[in-house]
């Protein structure tokens, strides 16, 4: 079966295999010829599935098909960066050979014109633009809202129920929403009549039929991207698949740090592991694609690829073993190759997806501690004394000047004779050889040590002792000898 078969123009149907997309998907095939109809649908799948992207090829052809019409084409999502992600998708799948209006500006949205438009916007915003028009029940379009719950979550729900103030018995409602809930009952039972519901079945047969998404991102983005996703996840349990074991630990470690309940399964804690996996004391497996194929997987809700398998047929096995779980891989720029090998198997490609409020462009560094600096210590200032060379100094304090110091003319003084000692073997020389000659020493260098000084001129012969000096042999030990002095 192909696309004009299942009721598309041909325009968009080559479009569509210019894009890869084969043959239609079990999503397609299920819901595209019920909105064609007009029918309204409640679909709880969640996104990867193919039924968010039905519906807007259903809506391409229908606007495509009726330009001159008076219906409108609205499309609703969580917030304006998801307004932007539809806004690319939609203009990716149009191209350049249907002619139709994609905007986010309500303004004059209602107005006939000749070339059809879609509009994308919020719920609040759609409110806010039918108070000012104050168009009671009158207002025929078909509606579409995206990740229903999330819309929910983020407060969305009186706007929602207020819309069917506004909204004709004859409105096309279309709710998507990844889990069914009392609010999202209760927005389906006042926008909608007698709406046929579509939730996603797996069929290992069809491993297009099975949920997967794929989110680019750098390398060393891959952590960051992954602790933002888990906080999206609601606390469900999840299987990370890496390349070894040494990824899967520094993973874990970093999943902790950021209080993410998380462990790496190895082959010495393996049983460990999968008990406290299976009792919910931990909510992340991190598993490398060697580990055993005893894993629990029964109640696996996501598996987050962060590394791809090296072959299509790896991942098949994957899918194979949790088709009931949302698979989600983690691209980076030299992975994109596996991921074209994977969709020419799927025959359908992945939806691409991006996180809002996500810097994708920052670098992350490894943070260095910076080293503190050391308080310097105020050192005293030291006052100096400048040096007179008319006075002279004490043999003590080299700064201090003597008080009434005895001042001796150069040219009064003589020189005294030199002792014995200082002749040695030469006694024949006289004071008149010599030119000059000390004076006898201070008493202040001979306070100490009085003795000691008068020994040391007497000329006797210095005692023999020992003095113990320390060597080291090859081996590095200590050894000692007395050396003669």
């Amino acid at each position: 079966m192909s696309f004009t078969e299942l009721g598309l123009q041909k325009t968009l149907s080559t479009r569509l295999l210019n894009l890869g997309y084969i043959s239609p998907g079990p999503a397609h095939k299920k819901t595209i010829p019920a909105i064609l109809r007009g029918d309204s649908l409640l679909i709880i799948s969640p996104l990867g599935a193919g039924f968010t992207e039905s519906a807007l090829l259903s809506i391409i052809n229908l606007s495509a098909e009726q330009p001159q019409s008076d219906q409108t084409y609205i499309i609703l999502s969580a917030s304006k960066d998801h307004n932007h992600i539809i806004e690319q998708r939609l203009k990716l799948l149009v191209g350049d050979d249907i002619a139709i209006n994609i905007s986010a500006n309500l303004e004059g949205s209602f107005l006939p014109k000749h070339q059809p438009s879609i509009w994308v916007s919020t719920a609040k915003e759609l409110h806010d633009h039918f108070q000012n028009t104050q168009v009671l029940g009158q207002t025929s379009c078909t509606l579409l809202l995206t990740e229903t719950d999330e819309m929910i979550a983020r407060g969305s729900k009186p706007d929602l129920l207020a819309l069917s103030n506004y909204l004709s018995n004859q409105c096309q409602v279309i709710i998507c929403t990844s889990r069914i809930t009392k609010s999202i009952n209760s927005i389906s039972a006042s926008l909608q009549h007698n709406p046929k519901r579509y939730k996603l079945n797996t069929n290992i047969q069809e491993p297009a039929s099975i949920a997967q998404q794929a989110w680019p991102v750098s390398e060393n983005m891959k952590s960051q991207l992954l602790s933002r996703l888990s906080s999206k996840l609601h606390n469900a349990k999840v299987i990370v698949m890496v390349r070894n074991d040494q990824t899967a630990s520094r993973l874990a470690r970093r999943m902790r740090t950021r209080k993410i309940k998380a462990t790496a399964v190895r082959s010495d804690n393996q049983l460990d592991a999968f008990s406290r996996f299976e009792s919910d004391d931990i909510n992340m497996l991190i598993v490398p694609e060697c580990a055993d194929n005893s894993m629990p997987v029964k109640n696996v809700k996501y598996v987050i690829h962060y590394h791809l398998p090296d072959s299509a047929n790896g991942y098949l096995d994957i899918l194979n073993k949790t088709p009931g779980s949302v698979h989600m891989s983690l691209i980076a720029p030299g992975e994109e190759e596996q991921l074209i090998e994977i969709e020419d198997m799927l025959k359908r490609p992945i939806l691409r997806n991006i996180l809002t409020n996500f810097d994708y462009g920052k670098q992350v560094t490894n943070p260095t501690r910076k080293k503190k600096k050391r308080s310097k210590r105020k050192k005293t200032p030291q006052t100096k004394i400048e040096w007179d060379p008319e006075v002279p100094r004490t043999w003590g304090d080299p700064n201090a000047p003597r008080s009434n110091p005895e001042k001796i003319p150069l040219e009064t003084w003589s020189p005294s004779p030199l002792p014995s000692i200082w002749l040695g073997e030469d006694k024949k020389r006289t004071v008149k050889d010599l030119s000059w000659s000390p004076g006898p020493l201070p008493s202040i260098w001979l306070e100490e040590d009085k003795k000691r000084a008068v020994k040391s001129m007497s000329g006797s012969k210095p005692s023999h002792r020992r003095r113990k000096k320390y060597n080291r042999k090859r081996n590095g030990n200590k050894t000692s000898r007395y050396k003669k002095q």
